[in-house]
């Protein structure tokens, strides 16, 4: 558990030990992680006097939660799906892991997973003084959620470049493509990824709409410019999607054409031979009377008349641009 405290707009937050009572102006940030044995309905309830709903404390300790918002009187609740870091050579890049907020008029709680790396960014650059530090909750939690979204983009981006690696070898007739349950994982998670910024939109939407406070109107220019940053990310994710399958057509294509050229020279070839097969027949037939057998010049004739008619179909098909 971290608390801090924000005082006013503009203001350096305050890392406190404890808390024992909510200030008049500003808010307090209590950010838990799940593995802590701390139970922190008991530190809401005391803060606020107010009571956390049984279902709403269940869906905050639930990390595979899909995104959502929900809320009553006394406070508004929102489920987002944050992605957790993953090895390089992992090909499992989408891992999400969702964090809850619970939004009281002058204290913010947030419960989430401990792999969770944009908290503990936004509490870097706290740090850095790199932040207009905000002096709702409302705020805060806006700054969190743009964070985590830049970290969707970050995992579109090393999506494609791991595609793109393989484009080369994909589209190349000569060196099939093997790996096809890589490309088709790295396309689930694309399809993924799009389906959670869906939730997230909606999410989004739910919790501008049945929201206890009132939005300003900069406080809603900056929820429509996040809703319009995770709609970019499932553009993204959905142009992945379509580079994918244009490269698993194309690869077909390559293929296919070069099957193609292939039986076309073999037919060009069966043309070419057909014809000297039939000569050489005919010639091998053994009736006693063929004039040509007892001809002196027989031999070279039929050498002569196979070279002109292979010859000749060569030149054909050459010039018909089939060869």
């Amino acid at each position: 558990m971290q608390i801090f405290q924000f005082s006013r707009q503009g203001v350096i937050p305050t890392r406190l030990d404890s808390i024992e009572h909510l200030p008049d102006e500003g808010f307090v940030w209590i950010d838990f992680t799940r593995d802590e044995t701390v139970d922190w309905t008991d530190e809401a309830h005391r803060l606020t006097g107010m009571q956390i709903n049984v279902e709403h404390v269940s869906d905050s300790l639930n990390e595979n939660h899909p995104s959502y918002s929900d809320g009553t009187e006394d406070y508004d609740m929102l489920v987002f799906q944050a992605l957790t870091p993953v090895t390089l050579d992992s090909q499992q890049m989408i891992v999400p892991k969702s964090a809850a907020f619970f939004m009281f008029d002058h204290l913010l709680i947030s419960v989430r997973s401990p792999q969770n790396e944009s908290f503990e960014s936004v509490k870097r650059k706290f740090c850095e003084t790199k932040l207009r530090f905000p002096s709702t909750p409302f705020g805060l939690v806006h700054v969190i959620l743009d964070i985590m979204v830049d970290r969707y983009m970050m995992i579109t981006d090393e999506l494609e470049h791991r595609l793109e690696a393989i484009s080369d070898e994909l589209i190349d007739p000569k060196s099939p493509f093997a790996d096809w349950q890589q490309l088709m994982a790295y396309r689930k998670q694309a399809h993924g990824l799009e389906l959670m910024c869906g939730k997230n939109i909606d999410a989004l939407d739910t919790w501008r709409r049945e929201m206890r406070m009132e939005l300003s109107e900069n406080q809603r220019i900056r929820l429509n410019d996040l809703r319009e940053h995770i709609g970019r990310v499932s553009m993204h994710a959905d142009a992945v999607q379509r580079d994918i399958e244009i490269a698993v057509q194309l690869h077909f294509s390559s293929v296919a054409h070069r099957t193609n050229k292939i039986v076309q020279g073999l037919t060009v070839l069966s043309a070419i031979f057909f014809p000297l097969t039939l000569i050489t027949g005919i010639y091998g037939m053994n009736f006693k009377y063929m004039p040509e057998l007892e001809w002196r010049y027989g031999y070279f004739m039929v050498l002569g008349l196979l070279a002109a008619v292979a010859g000749g179909l060569l030149l054909f098909f050459k010039r018909r641009r089939i060869l």
